[in-house]
């Protein structure tokens, strides 16, 4: 009989168990993680009245492999819609919000009219956006950074407006070192077949359905194509988890990989449930800082390539704020914050006006990011500062004076890795270099996409890729 380890029972780990069960019924499979949960960063506190997102609140369904996961497992039912009110997305300029113009997503404008009757940008900043129509590809292939892009497209205003808050936001990186072939390969997709962002707009509105706009309508973020279960996203680990015929075994820390003589592999590490057992296949779901020091003497030729793969901290505060004391411009899904505004925050995100059943009905939860790449030394500060820091975040863009009714700090270590320019070749060099140890395999959001959907689609197509690895050598 195979047996396979995954490291790690995050949204990886355990996705990757999910499909390995289904490409290899026969196998054994022993998930093991450190902790004493499941979820990795994805967490629910569950604290009645409150139902609080720890990391992500959401999945977003225009990369389909997480809601094709969802639908196998049966629960689609169990997932809901953002509310349709205030179903929009603002930003901060000169200490004030402004609704992000429609049309705008993440950095392509495609309601021309929406951009001109915007605040956010000066004239001279709309006229620079409406030259992109005529503004040259780029004439090779070589990575370049998000900032680079945006700028030789759109303008430096409206990078430093609005594309640089987005783009932040979302990766809580530093746009000027941020990869665009990594991140945002559709835009240079579009650069490269319609000749720009404007031009690949108009394509898309002469060949797309007219129940299809989103786009179009979008204002930061496509809100139609985002799911949440009902129950809080610790629910849907839980979930999954039950729909696994091999336990997860919690509390279970690996120290070290060894290859054996039968060309196998064996865990070193506390709290195994087989010390002895021989692993046909080894599949690390761990960040990739922790599979560099897993594999330091077994392959130290890829840990030293994971190693070039940074990390960044963050601190997410939840408050539970009154309702009544929120402006009511000030009422959308989330508002996110320039880095040229000088403030303490990312984003503020208003996670119980995109769902339903987080907080009463008179009381509205608040998340607010801080930290990142972008603002690494406000982590220096306490919890008890960071909450601070965030109530007066919240008082000076929402206008919420009293304390809230409820709060939380989350700090997340070394939890978001940074896709840095060239990192597409970076994780060619490690996939390269790791055939050289046959049975390793490496998964999670440090090598093709940091969202949820990304880390599903890789762990689903590293399941194939080991089920005809060890069907091959039981051929052989």
């Amino acid at each position: 009989m195979k047996r396979v380890a995954i490291i790690g029972a995050g949204i990886s780990g355990m996705s990757s168990a999910w499909y390995l069960q289904r490409e290899i019924p026969d196998a054994q499979i022993d998930v093991l993680e450190a902790s004493e949960q499941v979820g990795g960063v994805i967490q629910t506190l569950y604290d009645s009245p409150y139902l609080a997102e720890m990391g992500a609140d959401n999945i977003a369904t225009l990369i389909p492999d997480g809601l094709e996961l969802i639908q196998e497992l049966g629960i689609r039912s169990d997932f809901i819609s953002p509310n349709p009110e205030h179903r929009f997305a603002q930003v901060v300029r000169a200490g004030k919000i402004w609704p992000i113009p429609n049309g705008f997503s993440l950095m392509q404008p495609t309601q021309m009219d929406a951009i001109l009757w915007s605040p956010i940008l000066s004239v001279r900043g709309k006229l620079r956006v409406l030259s992109e129509y005529f503004i040259r590809p780029k004439a090779n292939d070589h990575d370049e950074s998000v900032e680079s892009f945006a700028v030789r497209r759109l303008g430096r205003e409206c990078f430093d407006r609005l594309v640089e808050p987005i783009i932040g936001g979302i990766f809580t990186a530093r746009a000027e070192t941020l990869s665009m072939k990594a991140t945002m390969e559709q835009f240079l997709r579009m650069e490269k077949e319609h000749g720009g962002l404007i031009r690949g707009a108009l394509a898309k509105k002469k060949s797309e359905a007219k129940s299809d706009q989103s786009a179009r309508k979008a204002t930061g973020a496509r809100y139609d194509q985002f799911l949440a279960p009902r129950q809080g996203m610790s629910w849907w680990m839980n979930a999954l988890r039950s729909q696994l015929r091999s336990p997860v075994h919690l509390g279970v820390r690996v120290n070290a990989i060894q290859s054996t003589s039968e060309g196998k592999w064996s865990l070193i590490g506390e709290g195994l449930p087989d010390p002895s057992a021989s692993y046909d296949a080894v599949c690390l779901s761990t960040p990739s800082w922790v599979s560099a020091d897993l594999l330091m003497h077994t392959a130290p030729a890829v840990a030293a390539l994971l190693d070039r793969i940074p990390y960044a901290s963050s601190a997410v505060a939840i408050l539970a704020i009154p309702k009544s004391e929120i402006r009511p411009e000030a009422m959308c899904f989330g508002v996110v914050v320039p880095k040229t505004e000088s403030r303490d925050s990312l984003a503020i995100s208003l996670t119980s006006e995109k769902y339903p059943g987080r907080a009463p009905e008179d009381t509205v939860l608040a998340r607010i990011f801080m930290g990142g790449a972008i603002r690494p030394e406000i982590l220096d500060q306490t919890d008890e500062q960071l909450l601070s820091i965030a109530r007066r975040e919240v008082k000076a863009l929402l206008g919420v004076s009293s304390l809230p009714r409820w709060q939380k700090l989350v700090r997340w270590n070394q939890a978001m890795p940074q896709y840095l320019v060239g990192h597409c070749e970076l994780v060619q060099s490690i996939r390269d270099t790791l055939q050289q140890y046959p049975g390793l395999h490496l998964i999670g959001n440090a090598y093709e996409g940091v969202g949820i959907p990304q880390c599903i689609r890789l762990a689903k197509k590293t399941s194939k890729l080991i089920a005809q690895q060890l069907m091959t050598a039981e051929a052989l």
